[in-house]
Parts: C-alpha cells; structure tokens; sequence
C-alpha cells in the first residue's frame, strides 16, 4: 500500500492542491512569466484533467476541492479589503481603470459576438439551410421569427401570417 493511500481523502487533495500550485510557482519564477504562478497552477490541474492516465490524481484532489468551492465567497475577502485601503489610489487613477474596464468589456463583446456569428453561419452551412432571403447567415435564427406575433409559431396551433 502507498503512502497516499494511506491519507485521509481531504488531506490527500490538499497535497495536491498545493502541489499544482507549488509547481505553478516554481515555473513562474524559473521562466520569469508574466502570469501569476497560482494561475499556471491551475492549468497544470486542468491539463492533468484532459489527460487520460492523470485524471485521478485530480479526482484525488476532489475532496478538498469541493469545500473550498463551497466558500469560495471568502476569497473575495482579501481583494475587498485591498480596495478600501486603496481606495485614494483608484480614484486618482479612475480614468485609465474604467477605460480599460469598458474596452476589455467591449471588445470581449464584439469577439463573442463575430464568434457566434461564424458559428452560426457555419451551423447553417452544415445543415444546407440558408435564410428566408436565400443567402447564407441571413434571416431568423435558433427558430425565432421576428416579424411573427407572440400567439404564431410552433405549439399554438396558428401559423404566422
């Protein structure tokens, strides 16, 4: 019998847990990377998920897991409190936050949105259907008509007019 098997389920996950994030650390300050290595411990989770031969270590790592989620709300704690004592700083520097708040929500938007269009376009390219106007992309989508009334459509026993 090994050693891990010899640990408590939750105590074995949180040897995990710290784990991936000690080898995170370790990588950013080798590397010098410009992610946190807390974050580079986290992919390292995720890819040791996707891999076949890796996936019960992190089904291992579960126990712990699961109530850290469970109280994930406190982790915000710290953060908050740093905005507070902080709270001079942003407001001598709202201007350059909120312009790289809005522009990194805006263009996440415009990304999504050309995003969903091409794999609309695509979907309908794959299924040979093609828009009321006979072009490609062009038309309702996901069985919307918008030029139909609330009471027309599928399920009411009345067609659109």
């Amino acid at each position: 019998m090994t050693r891990a098997a010899l640990l408590p389920p939750v105590l074995l996950g949180l040897v995990i847990l710290l784990g991936a994030q000690m080898v995170g650390l370790t990588l950013e300050h080798l590397l010098g990377l410009p992610v946190p290595g807390v974050v580079l411990g986290l992919v390292l989770l995720v890819l040791l998920g996707l891999l076949r031969p890796t996936r019960s270590v992190v089904r291992a790592a579960e126990p712990a897991a699961a109530p850290l989620l469970q109280h994930l709300q406190l982790l915000f704690v710290p953060p908050g409190v740093g905005i507070v004592l902080e709270v001079q700083t942003l407001a001598q520097n709202a201007l350059p936050i909120a312009l790289a708040v809005g522009g990194s929500f805006v263009l996440t938007l415009v990304v999504v949105g050309g995003l969903l269009q091409a794999l609309l376009r695509r979907q309908d390219r794959r299924r040979g259907t093609t828009g009321s106007s006979g072009a490609p992309g062009s038309g309702p989508r996901l069985g919307l008509d918008p030029d139909a009334g609330p009471a027309s459509g599928p399920g009411t026993g009345r067609s659109p007019a």
